[in-house]
């Protein structure tokens, strides 16, 4: 969920991830208004912490930066592009080598951590 939250501004990751694991929030509420949500980050991480393991953790981190900046850049690129099949390439072309490069990231690090 924080994966597809993070296409719509990188800022709602955190909300997504605190509303998935507190509770505290609703899943809306938190991806799409993550400045309002109510956030701890001490208890958000030491909840995650728990339940990631810290290989999961840094591939999560690849995928998130690597995956589409956020919708407006998309829609940006139809713009200037006047394609739909290009705008498409471009979203499957992020979203693609976010997943490749955080699977290879996770089972690199899961040698060493």
């Amino acid at each position: 969920m924080a994966f597809v939250s993070g296409a719509f501004a990188k800022e709602a990751v955190l909300g997504t991830l605190n509303a998935v694991f507190m509770g505290g929030n609703s899943l809306m509420e938190a991806t799409f208004f993550a400045k309002t949500a109510k956030a701890d980050t001490a208890m958000l991480g030491s909840a995650m912490s728990a339940v990631i393991a810290p290989a999961e953790a840094l591939a999560f981190m690849f995928a998130t930066t690597f995956n589409i900046p956020c919708l407006m850049a998309l829609s940006t690129t139809y713009k200037e592009s006047h394609s739909l099949k290009w705008t498409a390439k471009v979203a499957l072309f992020y979203i693609c080598n976010a997943l490749i490069l955080s699977c290879i990231v996770y089972h690199i690090a899961s040698i060493f951590m």
